[in-house]
């Protein structure tokens, strides 16, 4: 194994993170939403009424930046906060009307930074990425 190497991928990672979020950030601006209320909202359009664990586990942010996150986004009207039927101590968070009305703005968002990132490389190549991602993920996950 060339350890070099990994060590340039970890810094390459980064930078895609830092990236990413600079970008996101930049776009989202105009609509008061950052990065991580556009990965919670993301996560709930894909599927509605998820618990706060798995919104951390979907997302991989720390519990205090999806704690914060879920409050916020609460306070402006985006989200909603159920008991959780399936264990009173947790709750179960859905989107409102306002919260589904910006998907257009941060499916458009997404869009731009994948045109960006990845707009010369082919699918094949795309997708064995992600494939090696996911493992990465996998093998480092606690």
């Amino acid at each position: 194994m060339n350890y070099d190497n990994c060590s340039n991928i970890g810094r390459l990672m980064m930078a895609y993170g830092k990236y990413f979020k600079a970008y996101m950030k930049k776009e989202l601006a105009g609509e008061g939403l950052n990065v991580a209320d556009a990965m919670i909202m993301l996560s709930l359009y894909e599927k509605d009424g998820r618990t706060q664990d798995s919104l951390m586990e979907q997302v991989h942010y720390d519990k205090s930046v999806v704690t914060r996150t879920m409050q916020s986004l609460e306070e402006n009207g985006y989200i909603v906060r159920d008991p959780n039927p399936e264990d009173g101590r947790s709750w179960v968070f859905r989107l409102t009307e306002k919260g589904r009305s910006k998907k257009p703005v941060i499916l458009s968002a997404l869009r731009g930074w994948s045109s960006r990132a990845f707009g010369d490389i082919d699918h094949e190549k795309i997708n064995e990425l992600h494939e090696t991602l996911m493992t990465i993920v996998g093998n480092v996950r606690p």
